[in-house]
């Protein structure tokens, strides 16, 4: 898990603990679902070169509806309670 410093200097005021973050824990950032969204949309495309690719990208990043980052942004207490309760190994999600 990638920890930059605003985020431990949040965590230093404002959580009762410092958790740590088992190597068997999955990772629970939603811009990897995301980068998933994108690339199944991307996929659906003929792509022959740099500059298609380069466009279909910016387009579909473009179309991704906020309902889909709304979802998977609520979703994050959940699975933060799954890999709790799963001591920090791996949950299914």
């Amino acid at each position: 898990m990638h920890t930059a410093l605003n985020v431990r200097l949040w965590c230093l005021y404002h959580c009762p603990q410092n958790l740590k973050t088992p190597p068997q824990s999955p990772d629970l950032n939603p811009i990897e679902h995301i980068w998933r969204e994108l690339e199944v949309r991307v996929r659906k495309h003929d792509i022959k070169t740099k500059s298609e690719l380069k466009t279909v990208m910016m387009g579909e990043w473009m179309n991704i509806d906020a309902e889909i980052l709304k979802k998977l942004v609520k979703s994050i207490p959940k699975l933060l309670k799954a890999v709790v309760d799963a001591k920090g190994y791996p949950i299914k999600y």
